[in-house]
């Protein structure tokens, strides 16, 4: 199962239209395997997809962790907490 393919997959959407482009050219077949050579492609591309934003949302996390632990050390030393 993969994501809804109507948002944008800036990684993967030359993948994403071959696929979609294979499911319209072939209604009937596409029940019948002719278009799971392009869904493993699209599988494969969505994960690096997925694991590539999960990196930068773990960085963007570790930045505001950051920021917030000097935040508190800076009010600990103003004595407002």
């Amino acid at each position: 199962m993969h994501p809804p393919l109507f948002r944008p997959h800036p990684l993967c959407q030359e993948v994403v239209d071959a696929f979609l482009a294979c499911h319209e050219e072939n209604p009937y077949l596409k029940f019948l395997g002719a278009c799971n050579d392009r869904k493993y492609a699209l599988e494969v591309c969505l994960k690096q997809e997925k694991v590539e934003r999960r990196k930068a949302n773990a960085e963007k996390a570790r930045q505001e962790k950051a920021r917030i632990k000097a935040k508190m050390e800076e009010l600990k030393q103003q004595g407002a907490y």
